[in-house]
C-alpha cells in the first residue's frame, strides 16, 4: 500500500513539475546574437519568439507578442557595453535573459586644445605623382587654425575648418528615412591641399600637423623663431603615422591586371568605373593608397586597382597602345558580333542608353585609323556605328541599334576585340523559347532569418520552385541554380546562367535592414536591376509586387549586386518581403503567400515580353 501510494505521489509531482516547466516562457533572441558589436547610431532593433501568450518587455519597454510567439523592438541604445533585458510572463511564471551588446562610442569633439589620433587623412602610406594636387586632413578642436608640413618641404601649408555636417550613415541614406541625429554632427574637421612639384619628390615623407590657438606668422619651420612662435601662438602638433612618397613625372611603373574579371573603380574602394576587364590587361601606375594602386589610362581619366589585382612588372616593360582601321560586324545565331582588331588587348568602357538604343564603346591607350565599316546585310540589329577620336588615346564608338538590347559581352581573342550583342529572342504571346534562370538566393548560407528561426535560404527555394512552375507553364526553359540545399557559392551562379545561355536572370531573396535602421518603418517589396538594359524588366515586376503582396513599396533600386553584374543577359533582384518583419515572416510560410509573389514575379515577366513583342511588330 505505501509502495503504490509513494508511486502515485511520484506521478503527480512530476505531473505538476511538468505542469510548472510548461507554464515556464521561453526567451529565444535570434538577432542581435550575445556580445555583437552592433553598427548603430541611437537605436537598433531586437527580434525573436517567446512561447505564445507569453507577455514581453523590453529593458522596460512592453513588446507586442505575435500570436505566434514573435516579436520585433526598435528601441534605444547607449554607447559603450550595453545589454537588452528581456522579461517574458506567462500566468504565474517569468523568465529573464540578457543579451550583453558592445555599441561604438559617438566621436566626441575635443574642448582642450587637441589633435584626434585615429581622425588623420591618409591613414595609411600613400604614394603620388609630381604634379597631383593632394589633399590631407585631421580632426581636432574647433575653431582654430590649422597647418600641416611635408618634410620634404620646410614650409607650412594652411587648412580651413569645413562646417559642421551631419555624417551620413549610408544605412539609414539608402534604407531608412534619411534622418541624421545631432550625434553625427562633426566640427572640428580641418583640410588643406597641396600641389606636389620637384621640390616634393622623395620616399616616405612625414607629415605633420599644427593646431594653433593664434594664427601662425611664420611657416618656414627653419626659422630660429619657429619653435618660440609655436609656444607663444599656444599650438598642438602631432604627426601621422602615415607617410607620402612622391615619384618624379618621368618615373615610369607598369602593372599588369591578373583577375579573370578585373573591376576598375574611380577611386580607393569606391564606385565602379568599368567592369569585366579580361586578365592581361596592362596599366601605368600612378600611385598608391588604400591598398589600390592608380592607374593611369589616358590623360585626364585614372582608375584604381586592387592590390591584390595587379601584379608590377620590372623596369622598362611596355604598356601596348593600338590602332585599327576596319570594323566588321557579321550576323550569328542569337546576335552580332562587332570585331576590330587594335594589335593589342587594350583597357575599354561600355554604356548603354536603353531610351536611345544606344551602345558607347570607349577603347583607350588606342589612336582611330578606321577608314572602313563592314556591316553584315543579313542583320537588322544594328542600324549604324559612328566613331570618333573623343580624345588622344580615346577611341569612342557610338552604336545604333533598331531594337531593345537583352544583353552583350566583351572578349579579346588574341589581339581581336569582339563585342557581341545579344538580341531579342523570338516572341509570342507566352513565354516559349525564352531562356529564364531563377536563383534561389542564398545556401549554404542561411541568409536572413525570422522571429521563429525561418531562413530565408528556404524561403527563397519554396519561392522560386513556384515560380518555376509557372513560368514553365508559359512554356518558358527554366533552370535553377539549386533546387534544394546543396552549397552553391555566390559567384558561381553568374557562371551557371552564362553556361545555360540565359535570356533573363532572376534572383530571388527576402530582406532585412541594417542595424540602427527602424523596420517597422521601413520594410516592403522592392526590386533591384544593376545594367540600364534591365530597368524595364524591374520595374514591371515591381509594378506588380507591390499590389500582390499588399506590402509597402520599399522601392525600385539600381543595386551593385554580384549576380545581377554580368551583362551577357537581363537580369533583376526581387526582394519580395522583409524575414524580421513577424507577419511578412508568417505569412512567407504560407504556400498563398508565396504562390502571390511567384504570380507577381512571372506577371511581370509577360508584361515585358509583351511590351517587346509590340516593339518587334512596330519595327517590321
Amino acid at each position: 500500500m505505501l509502495r503504490t501510494m509513494i508511486a502515485i505521489l511520484t506521478i503527480l509531482l512530476a505531473c505538476s513539475v511538468s505542469a510548472m516547466a510548461q507554464d515556464i516562457p521561453k526567451i529565444e533572441v535570434i538577432y542581435p546574437t550575445p556580445n555583437q558589436r552592433i553598427t548603430a547610431v541611437d537605436s537598433t532593433f531586437i527580434f525573436g519568439n517567446v512561447t505564445p501568450g507569453s507577455e514581453l518587455t523590453i529593458n522596460k519597454t512592453p513588446v507586442t507578442v505575435h500570436p505566434n510567439g514573435a516579436f520585433l523592438a526598435f528601441l534605444p541604445i547607449k554607447s559603450g557595453k550595453f545589454a537588452f533585458a528581456l522579461e517574458a510572463k506567462l500566468r504565474n511564471q517569468k523568465t529573464l535573459k540578457e543579451i550583453p551588446l558592445e555599441v561604438p562610442e559617438p566621436y566626441i569633439v575635443p574642448e582642450s586644445l587637441a589633435i584626434v589620433k585615429g581622425y588623420m587623412s591618409p591613414s595609411s602610406d600613400v604614394t603620388l605623382m609630381e604634379g597631383d594636387l593632394w589633399s590631407t586632413g585631421f580632426r581636432g578642436t574647433p575653431g582654430l587654425h590649422g597647418y600641416f608640413l611635408v618634410s620634404t618641404k620646410k614650409t607650412l601649408v594652411p587648412m580651413t575648418e569645413s562646417p559642421p555636417v551631419p555624417q551620413s550613415y549610408w544605412a539609414q541614406a539608402v534604407f531608412g528615412e534619411g534622418d541624421f541625429p545631432d550625434s553625427l554632427l562633426v566640427k572640428g574637421s580641418y583640410n588643406g591641399n597641396l600641389q606636389l612639384d620637384n621640390t616634393h619628390i622623395g620616399d616616405t615623407a612625414e607629415i605633420t600637423y599644427y593646431l594653433c590657438r593664434k594664427p601662425l606668422r611664420l611657416w618656414d619651420s627653419r626659422d630660429r623663431q619657429f619653435p618660440r612662435q609655436l609656444d607663444s601662438c599656444k599650438c598642438t602638433v602631432r604627426r601621422n603615422d602615415a607617410r607620402v612618397t612622391v615619384w618624379p613625372k618621368s618615373k615610369v611603373v607598369v602593372g599588369e591586371l591578373t583577375d579573370s574579371t578585373q573591376t576598375l573603380r574611380v577611386g580607393p574602394r569606391k564606385g565602379y568605373f568599368s567592369v569585366f576587364q579580361p586578365r592581361g590587361l596592362r596599366v601605368r601606375v600612378t600611385g598608391f593608397a588604400n591598398n589600390h594602386y592608380r592607374a593611369r589610362l589616358v590623360e585626364n581619366q585614372d582608375v584604381w586597382v586592387s592590390d591584390s589585382s595587379i601584379r608590377l612588372l620590372p623596369e622598362g616593360s611596355r604598356i601596348p597602345s593600338g590602332e585599327f582601321a576596319l570594323i566588321r560586324t557579321r550576323r550569328v545565331d542569337d546576335g552580332v558580333t562587332i570585331t576590330f582588331t587594335p594589335g593589342a588587348q587594350l583597357p575599354f568602357d561600355v554604356d548603354y542608353d536603353p531610351l536611345r538604343h544606344q551602345l558607347v564603346l570607349d577603347v583607350f591607350n588606342c589612336t582611330s585609323s578606321i577608314d572602313w565599316i563592314r556591316y553584315d546585310a543579313t542583320d537588322s540589329m544594328i542600324a549604324a556605328i559612328d566613331f570618333e577620336q573623343l580624345q588622344v588615346g580615346v577611341v569612342r564608338l557610338k552604336i545604333d541599334l533598331n531594337e531593345t538590347l537583352w544583353g552583350y559581352n566583351c572578349s579579346y581573342d588574341g589581339n581581336q576585340f569582339i563585342l557581341k550583342l545579344n538580341r531579342r529572342p523570338q516572341l509570342s504571346n507566352t513565354l516559349r523559347g525564352i531562356k529564364i534562370v531563377v536563383d534561389p538566393g542564398h545556401s549554404p548560407d542561411p541568409g536572413a532569418s525570422g522571429p521563429t528561426g525561418y531562413k530565408e535560404k528556404d524561403a527563397n527555394l519554396a519561392i522560386a520552385l513556384q515560380l518555376k512552375e509557372l513560368l514553365e507553364k508559359e512554356e518558358a526553359t527554366v533552370f535553377m541554380t539549386r533546387s534544394g540545399d546543396t552549397p552553391l557559392p555566390l559567384y558561381e551562379r553568374p557562371v551557371l546562367a552564362q553556361g545555360f545561355d540565359a535570356d533573363i536572370f532572376i534572383s530571388i531573396h527576402n530582406n532585412a535592414v541594417p542595424d540602427g535602421v527602424n523596420p517597422l518603418a521601413n520594410n516592403g517589396t522592392s526590386t533591384f536591376y544593376y545594367h540600364p538594359q534591365s530597368q524595364e524588366l524591374a520595374t514591371l515586376v515591381h509594378r506588380r509586387m507591390v499590389p500582390a503582396t499588399e506590402l509597402n513599396d520599399y522601392g525600385l533600386y539600381h543595386g551593385n549586386f554580384a549576380v545581377i553584374r554580368p551583362t551577357e543577359y537581363l537580369s533583376i533582384l526581387v526582394e519580395c518581403a522583409f524575414m524580421m518583419i513577424p507577419e511578412q515572416e508568417m505569412a512567407l510560410q504560407t504556400e498563398e503567400f508565396r504562390g502571390k509573389i511567384a504570380r507577381a514575379i512571372c506577371d511581370g515577366v509577360l508584361d515585358f515580353v509583351e511590351k517587346e513583342s509590340e516593339r518587334s511588330r512596330e519595327n517590321r
